[in-house]
């Protein structure tokens, strides 16, 4: 059944009214979105770092409509710009208004454009614009309207001046710098010269730019050698010696720092070096070299000086940047001495590479140790040369050492040892490698010029304060100063220049400014307050008009040379002051010509100490210590010294050597330092000369009223030690060893006025010698007896003998009893025994002992006088041997006789030789001496003789 019409329209509406309000839903969520939608857009103009805007196509372009964000860029509000139609040319850069809207038409007839132009702010100030902008049309095709954006360009802009700037200003540098730069393209044609270049090889840049690089080398193969030595190195060469080729056909040596230059597509596009002239630097090293080795050579002819005076010579070593060491002169080189900053500069302690024979080689880097190996041979073949090598020090780390050395040979011409000096060149080594690892990276000229050694500078003017333009950044890392501190001070320089050198170079500044340029030496302040020495070179810039106005130049930090100078300085005026100081202490003991010889001699006085055979006088006075006890200190002082004056006047003549003096003993050496052939035979005419002038000494003594003295001498030849004794405090130089030993002993078996010398000393002086007895003699500490012979005198050359003097042995009438005990060295007496005196002379006598003594046995002896009683005082004697048929029957030398038992002797003597019939005192045995004091008395070196 059909619907009812009415039904059928009220359902037609219904869904009408349905389809309207999803129709009208769908528009609020449409109109929800472009509002959403606008204002995303509007926050997005706002923050965009471009203005947005809409302009007429024509006439004076006013605004139709500008983003928010003008406000944050240009300081005006959309509304300022959109109601104003003038506000946009108004506010041009009057120099860029005419340009841009001139341009304008012609961009919009292409239907887009870009512009850039100054634009004023709110606040006053223009900044630079970027405006972009296209063109929309209406429908019949004419422009409607311009839509675009506008960008801050400022900092751009301001860069690219500055980088525009500093181009020219850098061209400027370079072109005025005193240092060679040359460039060449990919084919090898030179494309750039400076003036440093035309100076240095006498070529106008006119002639050479365009022309090969080879016609500055000479040839094409030296040129090739460059670029092959980049190609090597992977693009560029840093410090390789060439020759550069002058107009006049000179040669001159340079070193070559360069660098390939690659496209932006790597392709090699040329390349970029930088030439240091070395002409001056080889002149310097030349003349320092020369420095060097006259100071080697002075100070191999003072090492007997600087050994003998140890305790400077160790301070110099100490505060002296090298290391002093000798060295065996082949085979591992083990180290035989080593100063003792070996500690500070290596880390290790002298006596660890003294002990360890294969120290220094094992230490040496594995790639340097076979061209050392390879070259110490040759060196030691030519009498030394300098090495340079990497060391391993205590850290574990290698340091650069400079070895320079020079051999010492034998008489021979037998290499003894090497004596040199290491030198940490660390420094100078990682300077050298860091500047060759900036040229390799060197991409520009800006960077070559950061990359030099010296610090580049430019001041305003070449007058009044020379304030400075611009200065290097390596001024931070050699003065301490940032650049910027120089740049904003105008006095800088003038007011840190040494007030000590301030007017000498003012002075010196006016006048090389009126030559053109120069160089010149000064001190200048750094940051923490010292000095350091800079060399100033300079070249003077002209104005227009030819007057000095621009100076470009740059300083280098030369205090290291003038250290070396002062150093170099100060050392000779040390080693002066040591040879004054050896001649002045040798002199009181030597010969003239002897210390003349130790002094010429490198091997007089070495270091340390070596074995020799010498020949060594030991005198001494008998009696000495007694008499010193009864008499005055002063005249003790004054019997001394004369005795002390005579004896070495006599020593000196026959130039021995005195090692020391022990109280009144005296110890001469014969053949140290220096060894002669005839040694043996000039200390036994020593000893002669020396008894024979103690007839001179007691002469004076006698007019003083001072005690005569007797003197007994021992010598002997054998090895011992010779060198510097003792601590790194205090040191002498002195002999060490049993033969030393053994000539006390000798000499310890001595009377007064007897002089005793031993198998080898006899041996040596040969048949020349006149002898008295021979004894053979079982000496404290020898383990075999000795055998001594007693000299009476010297033959040709010399011809010195004692006089025969001989004293009679009178019997007494009655026996004198006496108690005695045998005195050891260096103890009190024994156990007492009895005995008696039955004969008697001046100097001594014979006494029947209770118990047999040894030969040269010291005697205390306690003498009864008539009433029974023991006299006051104590005889000393010495035990010259048995009498021939008796065991108990002894000879005795006196070494001290007291005054009291001087007196009772005196008469004893006097009343036995009274009651002897004369042919009985014809007959008498005699006693000999080789001297004889007048007055009867001796004099003993101690409680028994010495």
């Amino acid at each position: 059944m059909e619907s009812n019409p009415k039904d059928r329209l009220i359902q037609e509406l219904r869904e009408r009214v349905y389809a309207l309000e999803e129709i009208e839903s769908d528009r609020d969520a449409i109109e929800r979105e472009l509002k959403a939608t606008r204002e995303r857009l509007q926050h997005l103009l706002a923050v965009s770092p471009a203005i947005i805007y809409t302009t007429k196509a024509s006439g004076d372009y006013a605004c139709t409509y500008v983003s928010n964000n003008l406000q944050a860029i240009m300081g005006y509000t959309p509304q300022e710009m959109t109601t104003d139609p003038k506000c946009w040319p108004d506010h041009l850069h009057p120099e860029d208004a005419r340009r841009i809207l001139d341009e304008c038409p012609r961009l919009i007839e292409r239907g887009r454009g870009t512009l850039e132009y100054r634009f004023r702010r709110r606040e006053g100030g223009y900044i630079w614009i970027l405006d972009t902008f296209k063109v929309v049309y209406d429908d019949a095709g004419r422009p409607l309207e311009l839509v675009g954006a506008w960008a801050d360009i400022t900092e751009g802009k301001h860069a690219e001046q500055a980088a525009i700037e500093a181009k020219r200003y850098l061209a400027s540098l370079i072109q005025s710098t005193s240092d060679a730069i040359i460039s060449t393209d990919k084919e090898g044609k030179i494309v750039l010269i400076n003036e440093g270049a035309e100076a240095l090889l006498g070529y106008p840049a006119t002639e050479v730019i365009g022309q090969p690089a080879a016609m500055l080398y000479g040839s094409e193969a030296a040129a090739k050698e460059v670029f092959r030595e980049m190609r090597k190195r992977g693009g560029s060469v840093s410090g390789f010696d060439s020759v550069a080729r002058a107009k006049d056909g000179s040669s001159i040596p340079v070193l070559i720092s360069a660098s390939m230059l690659h496209d932006q597509e790597g392709r090699d596009a040329g390349t970029v070096g930088f030439v240091t002239d070395m002409r001056e630097r080889r002149r310097e090293q030349e003349a320092l070299q020369q420095a060097y080795d006259e100071l080697e050579k002075r100070v191999e002819e003072r090492t007997t000086e600087l050994n003998t005076a140890q305790e400077r010579f160790q301070y110099l070593l100490t505060v002296t940047p090298g290391i002093i060491y000798t060295t065996k002169a082949s085979g591992d080189y083990a180290c035989t001495f080593v100063s003792e900053n070996v500690d500070p500069v290596m880390g290790f302690s002298p006596w660890e590479m003294l002990e360890d024979p294969g120290f220094w080689f094992s230490r040496l880097h594995p790639d340097d140790a076979p061209r050392v190996a390879t070259e110490m041979a040759p060196l030691v073949e030519r009498g030394g040369g300098t090495l340079e090598y990497r060391f391993r020090n205590r850290a574990g780390n290698y340091i650069w050492i400079q070895d320079t050395f020079r051999v010492i040979r034998s008489d021979g011409g037998r290499p003894l040892e090497l004596v040199g000096s290491w030198a940490d060149i660390s420094y100078h080594k990682q300077a050298e490698q860091a500047l060759g690892e900036r040229m390799a990276i060197m991409k520009d000229l800006q960077t070559l010029v950061a990359a030099s050694p010296s610090v580049i500078y430019t001041t305003t003017q070449a007058q009044d304060s020379y304030a400075c333009r611009f200065v290097s950044e390596n001024l931070t890392p050699i003065m301490g100063y940032l650049p910027w501190e120089m740049r904003d001070n105008p006095t800088f320089w003038a007011k840190h220049v040494h007030l000590d050198d301030a007017e000498r170079v003012f002075s010196k500044v006016k006048q090389l400014i009126a030559q053109g340029g120069g160089t010149v030496e000064y001190r200048f302040r750094h940051r923490r307050g010292h000095y350091v020495w800079v060399q100033d070179s300079f070249t003077v810039v002209p104005d227009k008009e030819g007057r000095p106005k621009d100076i470009v130049g740059s300083w280098a930090d030369i205090s290291d040379r003038k250290r070396t100078e002062d150093d170099l300085k100060r050392l000779a005026e040390k080693v002066e002051k040591h040879n004054r100081f050896i001649c002045e202490t040798f002199g009181r003991y030597l010969t003239d010509e002897v210390v003349a010889t130790v002094l010429e001699s490198p091997t007089g006085l070495r270091m340390g100490g070596e074995k020799r055979k010498i020949t060594m006088l030991m005198a001494d006075l008998r009696g000495f210590t007694s008499m010193s006890e009864r008499l005055p200190a002063e005249r003790v002082v004054s019997l001394l010294n004369r005795y002390l004056t005579t004896m070495v006047s006599v020593i000196k003549q026959y130039q021995g050597t005195i090692d020391e003096f022990i109280g009144d003993a005296i110890f001469v050496l014969f053949g140290a330092p220096i060894w002669q052939e005839d040694d043996a035979q000039r200390a036994v005419a020593c000893a002669m000369a020396m008894q024979l002038a103690i007839a001179s000494v007691n002469e004076q003594n006698r007019q003083d009223g001072l005690p005569e003295i007797e003197m007994g001498i021992g010598v002997h030849t054998g090895q011992v030690v010779v060198g510097n004794i003792g601590s790194s405090e205090r040191t002498k130089y002195g002999v060490v060893g049993s033969q030393v030993n053994l000539t006390s002993r000798i000499q310890s078996c001595t009377t007064g006025g007897q002089t005793l010398v031993s198998e080898a000393t006899r041996r040596e002086v040969g048949p020349i010698l006149k002898l008295g007895r021979q004894t053979e003699v079982k000496a404290k500490g020898i383990e075999y007896p000795i055998t001594v012979s007693e000299v009476l005198g010297i033959g040709r050359p010399f011809q010195l003998y004692l006089p025969n003097i001989a004293e009679d042995l009178v019997p007494l009438a009655e026996e004198v009893p006496l108690s005695y005990s045998v005195i050891e060295p260096n103890q009190a007496g024994g156990e007492l025994c009895s005995g008696a005196l039955t004969k008697l002379s001046r100097k001594g006598g014979e006494a029947r002992l209770e118990s047999p003594v040894d030969t040269f046995s010291n005697l205390e002896m306690y003498l009864v006088g008539k009433d029974g009683q023991s006299l006051q005082g104590t005889l000393y004697g010495k035990v010259v041997g048995p009498v021939p048929g008796t065991r108990t029957d002894f000879s005795i030398c006196f070494t001290s006789i007291p005054p009291e038992i001087e007196s009772f002797l005196g008469v004893l003597l006097a009343q036995a030789a009274d009651a002897q019939p004369k042919s009985a005192r014809s007959k008498a045995p005699k006693r000999r001496r080789a001297s004889s004091p007048k007055n009867g008395r001796a004099l003993p070196s101690g409680p028994a003789a010495s």
